[in-house]
């Protein structure tokens, strides 16, 4: 970035909001999944910004010509290539700074400060896309020497602009609200282009049930007054087309992420789903549902659905679900397209060995601190792994014990013993993790069944050797908890 009126003939100005805390950053590794556990091996990035030269290289520079019409609002954030992070922390700060407060209105184009010459992702288009009347644009796209005229939509003139009277660079921390109003927000920007139910749990549901997808009565719950006034900033919970058959359907109906990359995959996917339909042709029940149907929910892109399309079939295929289980990382964010509605809905986070128990207030100050802070409206459960046979370590946790080919010194893990405990790769035995989703099942639509288990000790599962065990979060010494008679199922 280069300001100062020896060049510009003009009165540039820079405004900088920043707190003087450099980001925190995250590189979108090859593998599919971003490896956060080692951080450390690059100095910080910054926006290098230095005042204009007579020697400028490139001609737009030389002889500059200033536009008035676009104003760039170049944001920098923390763990830009991580969903989870971008939508609690700059979607948010977008929605409350941009839309509450006004500070400015949808002509100002938006910037996200990739660093490196890094791309900007389909979630950071689909996130902020509330927020300006044009697409959000990366820093490196910003500052390309593009050629004259070049048409791009990011500016009101319609073609490429280097130059600007008027920038702005903001860089603020934290959470400035509860993700549940910033997904509101979203939901309702983006509803024309949700596909309805896309991975077709209804039509499974009607077919299994002959043509009925109604299960047994249940008593509809109100939006209570707190979770209302929390949604309240996005103008209310947002309505969708097949909320209402959700709401109706006996069918529990559960969405397993699959991930890829070198942590924290389930490994055995198919066998689960097959051990779902199993289940349900012997005659499923729990609470008010008598089937189970379980689909697999792929974000990655393919051929034939990529960026903001595959991003509006995730929220399609979120939003058709009742449960949505995922290993904690930026997908178990995905919950928050859940229909929030007292109870219908739950995430099953599930933990690998000891970052439940040893490592909990990790994940504890994740999605379970959100839904907790958004009322319960979608509920939280956890499935923390405390069998080492269903565990496996991360791919590079493997690969820096290994020798290096050429000799080399092995590069040190930066990361600490409750990343590597997070990391792990699962093998979930299928008989617990039905009996848990059992039990997820039996207190959906039942608030007195929950808080009999939320006061009782026994709302969240810990898969042993033994089978499943109930527990509040944070069993830090499971044969104690055990011996003090917590309910377990052997299998």
């Amino acid at each position: 970035m280069v300001y100062g009126k020896s060049l510009c003939h003009a009165n540039w100005t820079l405004t900088g909001c920043a707190h003087g805390k450099g980001p925190s950053r995250n590189f979108p590794a090859r593998g599919g999944a971003n490896s956060d556990a080692l951080v450390g091996h690059q100095r910080n990035y910054f926006i290098p910004i230095r005042a204009a030269s007579r020697l400028e290289a490139t001609s737009q520079l030389q002889q500059p010509v200033f536009s008035s019409c676009t104003l760039p609002v170049i944001l920098e954030t923390d763990w830009p290539y991580n969903m989870g992070e971008v939508f609690a922390q700059l979607a948010a700060i977008a929605d409350v700074y941009f839309r509450q407060k006004k500070m400015l209105d949808d002509s100002a184009t938006i910037v996200v400060s990739t660093p490196l010459g890094l791309a900007s992702t389909s979630y950071h288009h689909v996130l902020l896309s509330p927020y300006s009347r044009y697409p959000p644009v990366s820093f490196d796209e910003l500052s390309q020497r593009a050629e004259e005229g070049r048409r791009v939509g990011w500016s009101a003139e319609g073609h490429h602009v280097r130059c600007f009277e008027k920038a702005v660079l903001c860089k603020l921390h934290g959470f400035p609200q509860n993700l549940l109003p910033t997904s509101q927000s979203v939901l309702r920007h983006i509803a024309p282009h949700i596909p309805k139910d896309p991975l077709g749990f209804g039509a499974a549901s009607t077919a299994a049930a002959g043509g009925s997808t109604a299960g047994p009565a249940t008593t509809p719950t109100a939006t209570s007054a707190a979770v209302a006034a929390l949604a309240a900033p996005a103008g209310g919970i947002v309505e969708l087309p097949g909320d209402a058959a959700l709401a109706a359907d006996g069918t529990l109906r559960v969405l397993l992420e699959a991930r890829s990359g070198q942590g924290r995959t389930i490994r055995n996917l198919a066998q689960l789903v097959e051990a779902c339909e199993v289940a349900n042709a012997r005659g499923f029940h729990a609470g008010s549902f008598s089937r189970l149907s379980c689909k697999v929910l792929n974000t990655a892109d393919t051929p034939s659905l990529n960026g903001v399309d595959r991003f509006y079939a995730t929220v399609g295929a979120v939003r058709s679900a009742h449960v949505l289980v995922a290993v904690h990382g930026a997908g178990a964010a995905n919950c928050f397209f859940l229909r929030p509605d007292n109870g219908l809905t739950a995430l099953l986070e599930i933990r690998p060995c000891r970052f439940g128990s040893k490592h909990c207030g990790w994940p504890d100050a994740y999605m379970q601190s959100q839904l907790s802070q958004a009322g319960g409206v979608i509920r939280f459960f956890a499935y923390n792994v405390e069998d080492p046979a269903q565990c496996a370590p991360s791919d590079y946790e493997v690969a820096a014990t290994l020798p290096d080919p050429a000799g080399l010194p092995l590069a040190p893990l930066r990361g600490g013993e409750d990343a590597r405990a997070r990391d792990q790769h699962l093998t979930l035995r299928p008989k617990p993790f039905i009996a848990m989703l059992r039990h997820v099942g039996s207190l959906l639509r039942n608030e007195t069944a929950y808080q009999a288990a939320h006061g009782g000790r026994t709302l969240h599962g810990y898969a042993i050797p033994e089978g499943l065990a109930f527990g509040p979060l944070c069993v830090q010494d499971m044969a104690a908890h055990l011996q003090s008679g917590a309910p377990v199922l052997h299998m």
